[in-house]
């Protein structure tokens, strides 16, 4: 179990760890995980390999379950499985932008890509930090880039998050952040959407922006849409069915629209996103 343990990617980067107890960053490694050399306190080590840093945290593997039974799809299928997106693919950010150093996937859930190290407040699987986001245990000026994909929205206190941030960046790091725009509710911890001046506001002053526009576009906020409202009104499951598979007929070639770069296209799509640099 130890030799698992001893697996998880944030360990080759000991140095850049920060207690969130007392602010040090000297470590000890013991059976049970690290242990801080200033304060004593213990972050343990999951037999999977999962670091601890959190007081409290998801146990659920599935974050659908977590939403306490809100679903405005009612239990169906959810509908769209093209995959067509807009901006720069995550996976690709390492290689794109230069980065030899940490990346963080912050919030990153079921995801997982080559070169990032997994932070997230839940067990999932891929997870390699498990972290409150707004206490990240990293010390300061410590990280090249940080990618947050739909994670925001989730934590009310999302000014918290995107200082810390901000503080374990380096400058000249980069920050891609994706958020819901025209984006229905779709968990019962869903608080906040954003247009583009206001995600743009978000990065004033402490970040150039070097890239930004529409990353999942008008299709997928209409489909959506729509099929939510049929799933809302017909009780029918037979009358359902039949409704869902015309519309997603008729719906086909919004995925044929061109992709735009302006405000206008991104204001109707369900996602936007910004790709910034720390000053």
């Amino acid at each position: 179990m130890l030799v698992e343990k001893m697996k998880n990617p944030i360990l080759s980067h000991i140095s850049s760890l920060l207690c969130i107890k007392c602010s040090s960053n000297e470590w000890k490694v013991d059976a049970e995980g690290l242990v801080c050399k200033s304060c004593g306190h213990l972050y343990p080590i999951m037999d999977n390999g999962k670091m601890v840093t959190a007081d409290y945290f998801i146990q659920e593997q599935n974050w659908e379950t977590v939403s306490d039974g809100f679903d405005l799809f009612k239990g169906n299928e959810k509908p769209i499985t093209v995959d067509k997106l807009g901006g720069p693919r995550i996976k690709d950010l390492r290689k794109n932008l230069g980065i030899t150093g940490i990346a963080i996937n912050l919030g990153s859930g079921q995801d997982n890509y080559d070169g990032f190290i997994n932070m997230d407040l839940g067990v999932y699987n891929p997870v390699h930090v498990i972290a409150d986001l707004k206490k990240i245990p990293l010390i300061d000026s410590s990280v090249e880039l940080v990618v947050s994909n739909s994670v925001l929205e989730h934590i009310y206190d999302y000014n918290a998050v995107f200082d810390e941030v901000f503080r374990i960046l380096k400058k000249g790091g980069y920050f891609y952040l994706c958020v819901p725009n025209a984006c229905l509710r779709h968990h019962k911890y869903d608080y906040h959407r954003w247009t583009t001046p206001g995600l743009h506001k978000l990065f004033d002053a402490r970040f150039e922006i070097t890239d930004s526009g529409a990353c999942r576009g008008i299709a997928y906020a209409l489909i959506i849409y729509v099929e939510a409202l049929l799933a809302y009104k017909i009780k029918n499951k037979n009358m359902l069915t039949i409704s869902r598979w015309l519309w997603r007929l008729i719906s086909r070639p919004l995925f044929w629209m061109r992709e735009e770069t302006n405000e206008e296209y991104q204001a109707m799509s369900q996602t936007i996103y910004v790709l910034g640099k720390k000053l």
